[in-house]
């Protein structure tokens, strides 16, 4: 019974010790902060620098005290023992500020705290402190330039990159921390008392020596009015001095701002002063003795109104807008964003700050831009930029004063992506991974025997690393099954690498369950294996159902950076300026993304040459971006370099793969063209368009045919007119001239130019650009006479007498140096109507004008007059003369009907048109009358309108013409006979048809008498040609018989030209006009002319030998008409003759001649031989 008391009491006291000490084991460490929220309270908004506003509290698990701590918000700092500190004057403007807290354990893992600086009187919530509030900060620093060592055979060129802050939301543990009380005191400063300066000389006027400016703040709070100062006279000891102010704020404008109490000279500002308005006031302060006047000489107060910041920045635009490429590295400056401050210039008040409160979308990264704060200059500061996914950001840009503590004001900054050729290789940052332990896995339980169920559970992936040296077979890992305490259970595995290919890479202990991997694995080939794990029972089947097993191979760094080209080609332009970017290399890894085995960084090896400089270029090393670091590159000294290229994974510390670059330096601007010549000399005749001036050359030490060859000319002086035009010629080195508008002699006999010649594109660098000038003289060309004006208008009655004066249209010679005389002529006379005076332009009526002629348009009447000068070849003007004529009551109103038809039954009213050629004036209303016979069978009046006549049958006539003459006239009187026929018919009313013979006209029997004389006729004219025919065929005898010698003439038809031998020159028998082109032949219709005007067929027939003879007169005196007056001029037959005259042929006397031989000839020479042979004739 003892004993087993013992052994309870032994058991309890056991249990007792093992949970005393499960209850003292010490608690397991957690690196990190100490809360996870940090609260530091403030007594005041405006933060002093080097304010301690307490410590931060962090460990990570070790022996160590100090760590780096790092804060987002620039402002404030920390040391390594954790003391946080403001680095520069902060505001609190919204009694808050929110930011974040950054360290790292020993084991390099990033630890963030949120921390929130609060003013006292500020209330805030505990819950919403883990943001940064509603904005992030993105602002560029910019570090002094660092001058690298040249380390071996290579040089960097490093660009600093931070990591993505990752916000983190606390929602417990929070920490208030009340900082130390520094709050200064402030002392108001003393209001100074001013006196008079003292002087030995009476109340003379003073310099104004060393009287301190008065100092007033601006928007001061009060209360007014507020004491500014005290104006004191040595003289108030002896006597009662009276104070006052004058000047601009006191009794001037603006009146009662200043005012001074009129005894103790207490000077006041009565309400609050704008410096903005008005940074300075000026008046006078006067002393006056009681009863003696002025105590002391007038004194100039100055008052400088202090500035207060009151004045928020302004952005310049509402919006910005631009553009950045897609393929933008860090760096690319995107856009320059201003704001000013209206508060003092070079103060606090206006020292503005720029800072990016938001961007939209947040994607790729929340941190894609950065801004210069002091110059605005946004930048690319992440890659990421996809213009198909994120096609436009929108930046909330923020402009604060106070070095960017104090007030603030905001922009929108709309960003578009533009398409850049974004195949470039992405870099990112990579996150360490610590190797996870081998697993021993057991097969889960399960109340439901060997069903197959869901893996709702989750079995640890098995890893092992690539390479692995052994020694093989290596374990990986251990399968257990809870049934193997009470069966022996075998165990197997099947699937890829196990019984499938690769058969034979995993094995696994049949006994024990342990996993072998037999040789090295290779992530490059397969990086992931899946297979089932078995447990069987033995003899009982399956213990287990079978479980699923992954094995992650484990990258290992075993391939090293390779560039997409063993070589890359670029070129560079010579006048690169620094930062130019060249050319972009991109090199691949085979290993793991987004693991240091793949994270390359690139460098420069080796230049070749290192001339002018061993630095001529940098490589950003995330990118691989290639730009010029330094000036010197000329293509004429050095045409190319050979960069070698390295590129390193393990963030440039790990495997290298290298390649070359070949730059190429290409020509730039830098050399400027330069004239041939410094002047030149041209003469163009005026009033030439497009004629050619000059044409000057230029040479260019660039690279010829290239745009920094290519020259372009410009009149940079002395074509204020616009007169001259220069282009380039073909060749890209000519400057052609010419003119664009007609010079004047007489207005400018020499224009003066200054052309400057510059290439295609700008020029690389700074350079003075050529100039030569031009001098065109003006030639002097005989010009026509001008008219003043070109057109001239007159209005003149249509019945203006012959020979009356019209009017005299003048011309003016331009050419007025050489006093030419000016003279006229008709060009145009379309009617002839017109003559104008030879000297003095003065125009007459030559025969009378008709307004109602064809020649007249819309009552005017055109003609050309010319005006030439007295030169050897005269220039000749013209004029339009334009006379509006005006009407006269010329023309008698007529009937347009020549013919009407009536019925004789019960006829219908005939409405007669009436027209007049006369204006309106002289036209309707008509009047008719009837005249003669018409009386008897007709009547007539006008219509309502009395623009028409109603005429009426009322007596029965016989069917037949008639003719019925109608007296019209006018509204002025002018009336005329119309003549015209009516057609009645035997019919009724207005069905007109007519039938039966014409009454009126010849009956049938006369028309019979008619016909048959006319036959008679016929037959008598027969006969008498058959008389006169027959007498001309009788034979007569004739006057010579046949053998009758005498002088006659034969006809032989015979058109031969000659012997075959024979060459005559014919063609001076047609040098006629030919041969004399002086001689105008005028047998042509003469174009210019007038022709007379016929008179119309008159309505009346008795008017009808007037009308024949009018125009017979105008016929013959017609010069259009033929024929025409010719000059006839015969062929021209030559100067003369080689043959002698023919009065060298006489008759010989001396009787030898024998002219018997004529006898001989026959009948046809027997009168010669009778006259000349002698004989019976001779004794006669």
């Amino acid at each position: 019974m003892g004993t087993a008391r013992f052994a309870v009491l032994g058991i309890l006291i056991a249990i007792f010790q093992a949970s005393a000490s499960v209850a003292v084991e010490e608690p397991t460490c957690t690196p990190g902060f100490e809360t996870d929220l940090l609260i530091f309270k403030v007594a005041r908004t405006l933060l002093r620098k080097g304010l301690r506003l307490g410590r931060v509290g962090f460990t990570d698990c070790t022996d160590r005290t100090r760590f780096l701590f790092r804060s987002d918000d620039s402002r404030f700092s920390l040391q390594t023992d954790g003391i946080l500190s403001v680095n520069r004057p902060v505001a609190l403007h919204e009694g808050h500020l929110d930011f974040f807290i950054h360290s790292w354990d020993s084991q390099g893992r990033k630890m963030t705290v949120p921390v929130k600086v609060l003013h006292h009187g500020h209330h805030h919530e505990h819950h919403h402190v883990g943001h940064h509030g509603d904005h992030h900060q993105n602002v560029e620093h910019h570090h002094g330039a660092n001058h690298g060592d040249h380390h071996g055979n290579h040089h960097q060129n490093v660009e600093h990159h931070h990591g993505d802050h990752r916000h983190h939301q606390h929602q417990h543990h929070l920490t208030e921390v009340d900082s130390a009380n520094s709050t200064e005191s402030a002392t108001e400063p003393q209001v100074p008392v001013i006196h008079f300066p003292k002087s030995g000389d009476g109340l003379r006027r003073r310099k104004r020596g060393g009287i301190p400016d008065l100092a007033v703040v601006e928007n001061d709070r009060g209360p007014y009015p507020l004491k500014v100062a005290q104006i004191r006279s040595n003289e108030d000891e002896v006597k009662k001095i009276h104070y006052s102010i004058t000047g601009p704020g006191a009794d001037q404008p603006p009146v009662g701002l200043f005012t001074m109490d009129r005894d103790s000279g207490i000077l006041y500002v009565t309400q609050p002063l704008d410096r903005e308005q008005v940074a300075k006031y000026n008046f006078q302060v006067h002393a006056v003795a009681e009863g003696a006047g002025n105590a002391e000489e007038p004194m100039d107060i100055v008052v400088n109104v202090i500035d207060q910041n009151d004045n928020k920045p302004v952005f310049t635009q509402d919006t910005f807008l631009g553009e950045v490429p897609e393929a933008s590295t860090n760096g690319f400056e995107v856009i320059t964003v201003t704001a000013t401050d209206a508060d003092a210039p070079n103060s606090d008040n206006s020292d503005i700050r720029y800072s990016i409160l938001s961007q939209d979308p947040l994607l790729p990264t929340d941190f894609l831009f950065v801004i210069n704060p002091v110059t605005g200059v946004i930048r690319v500061n992440a890659g990421g930029l996809d213009r198909e996914k994120y096609p436009e950001y929108t930046l909330v840009v923020q402009a604060a004063d106070m070095v960017g503590e104090g007030l603030t004001g905001t922009s929108k900054v709309i960003l578009t992506v533009t398409d850049s050729n974004d195949n470039a290789p992405e870099f990112t940052q990579i996150s360490s991974a610590t190797e996870p332990q081998v697993p021993v896995i057991h097969f889960p339980k399960s109340g439901d025997g060997l069903r197959r169920r869901k893996r709702d559970w989750v079995i640890p992936d098995l890893t092992v690393v690539e390479n692995d040296r052994g020694p093989y077979p290596l374990k990986v890992s251990q399968i257990r099954s809870n049934e193997d305490k009470v069966k022996k259970i075998h165990y197997s595995i099947t699937g890829p690498g196990a019984d499938q290919p690769p058969v034979g890479l995993f094995t696994m202990d049949r006994d024990s369950g342990i996993l072998y991997v037999t040789q090295p694995l290779d992530r490059e080939q397969v990086a992931k294996y899946n297979f089932q794990a078995h447990a069987v029972a033995e003899g009982a089947g399956n213990a287990e159902e079978p479980m699923d097993i992954v094995v992650n191979v484990i990258d290992q760094n075993d391939n090293k950076p390779v560039f997409s080209q063993d070589t890359f080609l670029g070129e560079v332009p010579e006048a690169s300026q620094n930062g130019f970017e060249v050319i972009t290399v991109t090199a691949t890894d085979a290993d793991a993304p987004n693991s240091d085995n793949s994270d390359i960084r690139y460098r420069i090896l080796r230049q070749d040459p290192l001339l002018p400089s061993d630095f001529l270029f940098v490589i950003n090393p995330v990118t691989g971006v290639i730009r010029v670091n330094a000036g010197g590159l000329d293509r004429e000294k050095y045409p190319k370099y050979t960069l070698e290229v390295q590129a390193a994974d393990m963030v440039g510390e790990g495997l290298t793969g290298t390649s070359k670059v070949i730059l190429t330096v290409t020509d730039s601007n830098d050399n400027a063209p330069i004239f041939s010549h410094n002047s030149y000399q041209a003469t163009v005749a005026e009033n030439k368009v497009d004629a050619l001036v000059i044409t000057m050359s230029v040479t260019d030490g660039d690279e010829p045919l290239s745009p920094a060859w290519n020259a372009k000319f410009k009149i940079i002086d002395g074509d204020s007119g616009g007169f001259f035009n220069v282009t380039t010629g073909s060749n890209k080195q000519e400057g052609i001239i010419t003119t664009v508008k007609g010079l004047d002699f007489e207005k400018a006999k020499v224009h003066t130019l200054l052309v400057v010649v510059e290439n295609d594109i700008p020029f690389a660098t700074p350079l003075p650009t050529s100039t030569a000038t031009v001098v065109v003289n003006v030639q002097d060309v005989n010009e026509a006479p001008v008219f003043d004006p070109k057109q001239k208008i007159v209005s003149k009655r249509e019945d203006l007498a012959i020979d009356s004066d019209v009017v005299q249209y003048t011309a003016s010679d331009p050419d007025t140096e050489r006093k030419q005389k000016v003279m006229y002529k008709i060009i145009s006379d379309p009617a002839g109507w017109l003559n104008v005076a030879k000297d003095t332009g003065l125009i007459k009526v030559k025969s009378l004008m008709d307004r109602e002629s064809h020649f007249v348009k819309d009552n005017r009447y055109t003609a050309l007059i010319g005006a030439y000068d007295s030169d050897e070849v005269p220039a000749t003007g013209t004029g339009t003369l334009i006379i509006q004529l005006e009407d006269v009551n010329d023309n008698a109103p007529i009937i347009e009907e020549r013919l009407i038809k009536v019925c004789n039954k019960e006829p219908a009213p005939q409405l007669l048109t009436v027209t007049d050629k006369d204006g309106p004036g002289f036209a309707a209303p008509y009047a008719v009358f009837l005249h003669g016979m018409t009386k008897a069978n007709w009547t007539a009046k006008m219509n309502d309108t009395r623009t028409g006549i109603i005429l009426n049958l009322n007596t029965k006539l016989d069917i037949g013409y008639y003719n019925v003459v109608l007296r019209v006239a006018d509204n002025q009187g002018l009336e005329q006979d119309n003549t015209f026929q009516a057609k009645v018919c035997d019919c009724t009313g207005k069905d007109f048809v007519c039938k039966g013979r014409t009454a009126g006209g010849p009956g049938l029997s006369t028309v019979l008498g008619i016909l048959g004389g006319i036959l008679l006729l016929l037959m008598l004219v027969l006969l008498l040609l058959l008389l006169i025919r027959r007498r001309r065929v009788e034979k007569k005898e004739p006057l010579l018989q046949d053998n009758d010698i005498r002088d006659n003439i034969y006809y032989y038809d015979e058109e031969g030209g000659g012997e075959d031998d024979q060459d005559y020159d014919l063609s001076v028998l047609h040098r006629g006009l030919d041969n004399r082109p002086e001689v105008f032949r005028n047998d042509v219709v003469p174009n210019f002319m007038p022709a007379p005007q016929y008179r119309p067929r008159p309505a009346n027939p008795e008017d009808i030998g007037n009308f024949i003879d009018d125009n017979l007169k105008a016929a013959d005196n017609d010069p259009t008409a033929p024929p025409y007056d010719s000059l006839l001029v015969f062929d021209y037959e030559g100067g003369g003759s080689d043959a002698g005259s023919l009065s060298s042929l006489n008759s010989s006397s001396s009787g030898d001649q024998d002219y018997d031989c004529l006898n001989e000839w026959g009948p046809r020479f027997k009168k010669l031989a009778d006259m000349y042979g002698g004989g019976d004739d001779d004794m006669l």
